[in-house]
């Protein structure tokens, strides 16, 4: 993949590959182009060059809409949360609805389903600015896996998060990858790497 902005080369011929049930870590210093490649691969940012390939088929990603239907979710280092809606409000909204109405009951439910299946606490009717930062990045993840995604990237997830709590996001991060997760971490925190990674 090749991305540029104007003179500027962000991502220069750069090979990268995600096995399934993995955490890679995708590591250097900040300005590197790590998020631009991922964004590149959510869709955010569209290429200059190259092709993406995903499940083994060749996929052109046009919008992070397309990527997460192909199964591929991103959390950004900036949270894209309403603060004035609620934890469920925010992981629907801009769910596809079968029909004209969502069923608010069935998607709380699978929301608090979600949330014991990787022990977060959180109340889905608590307004989002209520939330910790820990709390609101754990809404941006539990919305990517609310929408099935097979691969999740995690841009810096880290940057705002106690000690505590980053023990607490790597630990759910091994359990998901026992689930067949694939996981991106970005990150320029080379004791992370030694400590999560697999590759």
């Amino acid at each position: 993949i090749s991305k540029t902005f104007g003179s500027v080369v962000a991502n220069n011929h750069v090979n990268f590959d995600v096995h399934p049930g993995e955490i890679h870590c995708l590591l250097g210093e900040n300005g590197a182009g790590k998020t631009t490649l991922m964004e590149c691969v959510y869709g955010f940012y569209h290429l200059d060059s190259g092709e993406i390939y995903f499940k083994d088929k060749e996929v052109v990603i046009r919008s992070p809409h397309e990527a997460i239907r192909l199964g591929i979710g991103m959390v950004h280092q900036h949270y894209e949360l309403i603060e004035t809606h609620s934890i469920l409000e925010n992981i629907i909204l801009g769910v596809e609805a079968k029909g004209l109405l969502i069923d608010e009951k069935a998607a709380e439910q699978r929301l608090t389903d979600l949330c014991g299946q990787y022990q977060v606490d959180l109340d889905p009717h608590m307004m989002v600015w209520q939330l910790s930062v820990g709390e609101k990045q754990w809404v941006e993840i539990l919305k990517a896996l609310y929408e099935g995604v097979d691969l999740l990237i995690l841009d810096e997830p880290t940057a705002v998060l106690t000690p505590q709590e980053a023990e607490s996001l790597f630990a759910t991060l091994r359990e998901m990858r026992e689930r067949g997760l694939s996981i991106v971490l970005v990150t320029h925190k080379l004791n992370e790497v030694l400590e999560i990674s697999d590759r």
